[in-house]
């Protein structure tokens, strides 16, 4: 290392000739820091990935490293593109200011997540574990699959004797194999020790006539650990069979690689000098083990927040900040030279918040900076800050807090926020906020999976894939026939049951069995199992009316009943299809679009609900494409498993949406940032969650004293224990010390919720939602109450009375599809009726003159163009600026795609070019912060001729001009509003993905934008002008969010299986695009009007 290097350039002079603001003085301290151990503590909003690229260029332009001498780890694609792309135009607005500056833009920094860096390390040097370097890494649901197929497959009598859920054991094995990875923990060590706590349960008791529950308890949770580690070293071993790995063992195995092999480590760190460590606070234990071993008294700044780390239950540990000066300050780790102090500096001026929010932030900090040992300095307002708003809104019923809420949030996006979002710890109540939302007719999106199977809509498609795959369905069976669809009433709903009741009893034979037969079957079945609603809807349906056994059912009933059967028949005979497709069948047999296109809240709940639904087959598609099987049943299996968690949430990258409110989890929201935020439901047990104090004694958890953390971790006392009672003490004691842990990651929930919104921030709860005994305010807005004088909260001490009505509420059921409505289209059709039934020559003139107006209505609605999507991607907008009818046709009623083996060669390809250049997209999903694994390449089960097929289409690739090039970005996700910048806003978002963007120094270093495509080129000069088209976007799109003027971008199509290059000369403004878009809108249409 350079340590003598003469400071040619300043940091504030740095910042000055390159054009950006004066750093403050705690950004110069960290910019302008030596090649030592650093550990920078820095708050939400506080500008640390502008801070880290500044610190970047401030190395390079001072010669203190080369720019391959410095590493950049964060955990998600997307924020490891943000930086990559911060930093290389840093480093060419440097070079463009002091004439090259002696920098080459070909020579860069290498800015990757932790797992892909620790991937390759693994996969270099892949040998060395007898592993295959070409391994495919598993998504999150294919992970999932393989270890379901593996308890699936397994023979051992143990499962019989597990009174667990299918899908929970699966989850739990998973589990345990991640955990052992991430902790380097044996598993042998794993079955060993739950084979030694065996012995609590015979302990001695003090009382002997007294066994104790708790103890019993205990000791039956943790005896299947020894059957779960069995079955994860099967899953470890079909992993290895197939030749694929988990994103936990991309990191285990670089420990192996990196601790096993010393010359493996030192050529790692020859390489490096300067490594920065994004989100470290978020660092499992076995990261945390790989970069001590790497670069332990070395150059490594550490930059985290530790009231931000709420991915606990996924492995990443906050004590590993605590930790930093031990591990990287001190020689014995992987250095040799003498010891040096690691230095701590922190960032505290929030670039994000405005004051009023900030002082609720700190006020959540308090505390949770009592409990660590790098605490974060208050966080400051940034000069010239604002004070925005809070309001707090603590009402009687939650319908009257959905209500408030999206008053609220209309009421701000009106008043010039321009995005908005609402956060939830659990997402459950997602589908009364978006109702709310939509009554409202505010604009809004649910993303994650996880939240879109609250919705209605989706709801409904799933219980009828559920109907169709299992016929002791009953309860889907239910919630579909009592719905709108059918409206079957409480007593039609009790004569099935019954029907279905004689059905069990009786056989297909119909003939009544003797007491003693009666009592066997009786004994044979649970409850939930005695007998098939759809059994006897079938029955229903294929009986005469006058059957003995229907008598029991309304006459109206009976027919619905029928109609219902047909329809299910019918989807049964399509089971076949393709899900996707499948999925289609039954949004038109339950007529979902009739039934969304006629809802109350205009288009704005059809809107949504129908971009929910095509969001849910986009999740199906994904799931599929990862699944090899692609059955009902496992998708089903893997829908119950993502039901059932609030934390993991497979949701898409998205850039809020400009007048658009987003719905998600607190957990998926960690790093974005809106206008306005609501954060709702703030009572107990909700936010906070209330914790099970369980800790490693809940089924298929980790022991405590097996993970690479335990030091900082609850003990429990299990080994010294000499009775019942005293096990009974230590689980009490335990179980305190892990509810006390969980409330402070709750605690850091809510402070990573109320540092989400720049200027407007609204706390919401209420005290009633349908449970017997009433919310309390949470204690987050309890410790609000003096920074926020004017909250009105109820009074801790009085027990809240029920709203009047609320106690004797009436509530209809089936529920009423007009709703509101009733009495209007009732009145209605009632007229219509009566003009029926007068004949067609009574009052002939006003019924000609009803009829000239409704053709005349009839007409002007043929005339009246859809309303297109808000979101429109580029390779789309051809097909709405033509024939806009006909694309929002296509949206509403999709045809069957291309089976996903094929469609997975293009996406095979993008992968490996991205691979290849060596840096990440920016296209990556929110949960990647959880499940990133960077990798997609080839399975096993991949067809011999599609091999042969990528195989070729490198080869052409390596023979093009592209190849000795490399690229500023990858794989790039830019969405912009059409026509904003010009004050001629169409209202409409341009979603642009880039496959890639050169800066060519062989055409006077112009930035070129490519579009690799692996199928059939244009087959004529209109087809080609079409496909242009869409690289004039993404032309638009790149000049806007990088600053590169229009006429210096060239954009190119390449077809690589026919080795085609079609270049763009012409340059199409943003005016031009704006103009050809209100052309097909027509100055009647929707977008017509500026």
């Amino acid at each position: 290392m350079n340590t003598t290097t003469e400071i040619t350039w300043p940091a504030p002079q740095l910042a000055t000739l390159v054009g950006l603001p004066s750093p403050t003085a705690e950004q110069v301290r960290i910019i302008e820091a030596g090649l030592e151990p650093v550990l920078v503590v820095a708050g939400a909003g506080s500008g640390k990935t502008e801070t880290m690229a500044n610190r970047v260029v401030w190395l390079l332009a001072n010669g203190v490293v080369a720019p391959e001498q410095i590493l950049g780890l964060t955990f998600t694609r997307k924020a490891a593109g943000e930086l990559s792309r911060r930093v290389m135009q840093r480093i060419a607005d440097f070079r463009e200011a002091s004439d090259g500056g002696g920098l080459d833009l070909l020579d860069r920094p290498t800015v990757s997540t932790y797992n892909s860096f620790a991937d390759q390390i693994a996969r270099d040097n892949a040998v060395l574990l007898g592993r295959d370097p070409d391994s495919a890494v598993l998504s999150e649901a294919a992970a999932w699959q393989l270890a379901r197929r593996v308890v699936l497959a397994s023979d051992d009598d143990r499962l019989v004797e597990l009174e667990r859920g299918f899908s929970s054991i699966v989850t739990a094995v998973l589990r345990i194999a991640r955990a052992a990875a991430d902790n380097l923990a044996s598993l042998d060590e794993v079955a060993a020790l739950a084979a030694r706590f065996e012995r609590v349960a015979d302990l001695p008791s003090e009382n002997r006539y007294v066994t104790l529950k708790p103890v019993l308890d205990a000791a039956a949770t943790v005896a299947p650990l020894g059957l779960l580690a069995d079955l994860a070293r099967r899953y470890d071993d079909e992993k290895r069979r197939r030749g694929v790995i988990d994103f936990a063992d991309q990191v285990a195995d670089a420990v192996r690689v990196v601790e096993g092999f010393p010359r493996v480590r030192e050529s790692v760190r020859a390489r490096y000098k300067a490594v920065l460590l994004d989100e470290y606070q978020d660092t499992s234990v076995v990261q945390t083990r790989l970069l001590r071993a790497l670069f332990s008294d070395m150059g490594v700044m550490a930059v985290g927040d530790p009231h931000q780390s709420i991915y606990g239950w996924r492995g990443a540990s906050a004590s590993n900040l605590e930790a930093f000066h031990t591990d990287f300050g001190a020689a014995g780790g992987a250095g040799d030279g003498p010891a040096r102090a690691a230095l701590t500096l922190s960032l505290s001026t929030s670039w994000r918040n405005d004051a009023r929010i900030l002082a609720v932030a700190n006020t959540l900090l308090e505390p949770l900076n009592a409990a660590t040992a790098v605490p974060l300095p208050e966080l400051r307002a940034r000069p010239g800050a604002g004070d925005g708003t809070v309001e707090v809104a603590f009402v009687d019923e939650t319908a009257d807090e959905t209500a408030h809420v999206a008053e609220w949030m209309r009421e701000q996006l009106a008043g010039g926020a321009q995005t908005a979002a609402i956060l939830f710890r659990a997402k459950r109540t997602m589908s009364d906020f978006a109702d709310a939302l939509a009554a409202a007719g505010v604009p809004h999106r649910v993303l994650g999976l996880g939240g879109l199977l609250t919705m209605p809509e989706v709801t409904d498609v799933v219980c009828a894939l559920r109907v169709i795959h299992d016929p002791d369905a009953g309860s889907a069976l239910i919630r579909l026939l009592i719905g709108p669809r059918w409206g079957i009433g409480l007593l039609d709903v009790r004569a099935l049951r019954d029907i279905a009741k004689r059905l069990a009893a009786t056989g297909p034979t119909l003939q009544v069995p003797d007491d003693e037969l009666k009592e066997r079957l009786r004994a044979s079945t649970g409850n939930d199992e005695a007998y098939s609603l759809i059994d006897a809807l079938d029955f229903v349906g294929g009986k005469p009316a006058d059957h003995g056994w229907l008598s029991g059912l309304t006459p109206e009933g009976r027919e619905r009943l029928a109609e219902a059967a047909d329809t299910f028949a019918r989807l049964r005979r399509a089971a076949g299809l393709p899900i996707t497709d499948l999925i289609g069948q039954i949004e038109r047999e339950l007529m979902l679009d009739i039934e969304l296109g006629a809802n109350e809240a205009s288009g704005v709940r059809a809107g949504a609900a129908a971009a929910q639904l095509r969001s849910f087959v986009d999740e199906v598609s994904a799931f599929l494409a990862a699944d090899d099987d692609g059955s009902l049943s496992s998708l089903l299996a893997w829908l119950d498993h993502v039901a059932a968690s609030d934390e993991l949430q497979p949701e898409k990258a998205e850039d809020p949406d400009e007048g658009t409110v987003q719905l998600l989890t607190v957990h998926a929201a960690k790093g974005l940032e809106w206008d306005a935020v609501a954060v709702v439901r703030l009572v107990e047990d909700e936010l906070p969650a209330k914790p099970t104090g369980g800790g490693w004694l809940g089924f298929g958890e980790m022991p405590y004293e097996l993970r690479g953390d335990s030091a900082v971790l609850p003990v429990l006392g299990w080994h010294t224990a000499e009775s019942q009672q005293q096990m009974r003490s230590g689980i009490e004691a335990f179980g305190d010390a892990v509810k006390s842990r969980a409330y402070e990651e709750e605690n850091r929930l809510a402070y990573v919720a109320v540092t989400r919104p720049k200027t407007a921030l609204l706390l919401s709860g209420s005290t009633w939602g349908g449970q017997k005994k009433p919310r309390t305010p949470s204690r987050f807005l309890r410790a609000l109450e003096e920074v926020l004088p004017d909250m009105e909260l109820p009074l801790a001490e009085a027990e809240p009375e029920r709203p009047e009505g609320a106690v004797n509420r009436t509530v209809v059921w089936p529920a009423d599809p007009l709703a509101g409505r009733r009495e209007v289209v009732m009145r209605a059709a009632a007229q219509v009726s009566e003009r029926i039934e007068r004949g067609p020559q009574a009052d002939s003139a006003p019924l000609r003159s009803d009829i000239r107006l409704l053709l005349a209505e009839r007409d002007a609605v043929g005339t009246t163009a859809p309303t297109p999507p808000t979101r429109i991607p580029a390779s789309r907008f051809k097909d709405f600026v033509t024939d806009p009818a006909d694309a929002i046709a296509q949206i509403a009623r999709p045809m069957p795609e291309r089976p996903y083996r094929q469609t997975r060669l293009g996406t095979l390809f993008h992968a490996w070019v991205e691979r290849r250049s060596g840096l990440v997209g920016a296209s990556a999903s929110l949960d990647a912060t959880l499940w990133e694994t960077d990798d997609v390449d080839e399975g096993p089960g991949m067809a011999a001729a599609d091999t042969d097929e990528l195989a070729r289409l490198r080869e052409v690739f390596e023979a093009s001009e592209w190849a000795p090039l490399q690229p500023l970005e990858v794989e790039t996700e830019i969405n912009f509003v059409l026509g904003a910048d010009i004050g001629d806003s169409t209202g409409h978002i341009v979603i642009c993905k880039l496959d890639a963007a050169y800066q060519r120094d062989d055409r006077g270093g112009r930035i070129e934008i490519v579009d690799w495509k692996t199928g059939a080129p244009p087959k004529g000069a209109a087809e080609t002008a079409d496909r242009m088209l869409q690289l004039a976007l993404y032309r638009l799109a790149y000049h806007k969010a990088r600053g590169v003027p229009l006429e210096d971008i060239d954009v190119v199509l390449y077809y690589v299986s026919h080795n085609l290059i079609l270049r763009s000369e012409e340059v199409v403004t943003e005016e031009e695009l704006v103009a050809q878009w209100r052309r097909a809108a027509g100055p009647d249409r929707p977008g017509a009007e500026g």
